[in-house]
């Protein structure tokens, strides 16, 4: 004979528990001991991929931006022209004999805004009787060497000037009271009153005049 109640479950080995508990907490018991899990868990392969690193992100940099020209560079300013200079000579009696004499010629920025000297200017005697130039024009005189030299408003640049006297090369003499004096790079000539007359020579072969290159203050020798 058999008992009511004395039956087991395949899977199940407590008597009588189906009795106490509610069955919903028996079927998940039941669900337990069965070995099916209500939580699936993660796999080794499940395991979170890393975010990767975000790069870093470049300082930005300034552009760079041309700083102006700072006062006095010679780019800064365009060659000076004959007709924003004002002109004069001077002479320098102490460095001069022996058939040769000096004199300083200035050239003053009278324009309202900087200009550039810059190099050897022309220089040629002109006749007092025709007012033509007459004989060679300059050569150079090496005691200054080229630089340039920015003008501002009233400054001034100086060349020097060797003159030799006309009579030691036995030429016709024609009376001299002015020069033509040629800026460099400009292609304009002004005319500018010697200190005292002078003497010129006929002949355009004969160079009677040395001019150096413009500096800021007079060359001192």
């Amino acid at each position: 004979m058999i008992r009511a109640g004395t039956g087991r479950s395949r899977c199940f080995t407590a008597p009588r528990l189906g009795r106490v508990l509610l069955v919903l907490v028996g079927a998940a018991v039941t669900l337990t001991a069965c070995g099916a899990p209500l939580i699936p868990s993660l796999e080794p392969t499940d395991t979170p991929t890393a975010l990767p690193s975000a790069s870093p992100i470049p300082t930005p940099t300034p552009s760079s931006v041309p700083s102006p020209e700072p006062p006095g560079d010679p780019r800064a300013a365009s060659a000076c022209t004959a007709d924003g200079l004002a002109f004069a000579l001077q002479e320098r009696p102490g460095d001069s004999g022996a058939g040769n004499f000096f004199w300083d010629l200035s050239v003053t920025n009278s324009g309202a805004v900087a200009c550039t000297a810059n190099g050897y200017p022309t220089v040629q005697l002109v006749s007092a009787d025709t007012g033509q130039p007459i004989g060679a024009a300059s050569g150079l005189e090496p005691r200054a060497a080229p630089l340039a030299v920015v003008l501002q408003p009233g400054d001034s640049a100086f060349s020097l000037l060797h003159l030799t006297r006309a009579a030691a090369y036995g030429c016709p003499l024609i009376p001299v009271t002015e020069l033509a004096v040629m800026p460099p790079n400009t292609g304009q000539t002004s005319r500018v009153a010697t200190p005292h007359p002078i003497d010129g020579c006929a002949d355009p072969a004969i160079q009677l005049v040395r001019a150096g290159a413009f500096a800021a203050a007079p060359v001192v020798f």
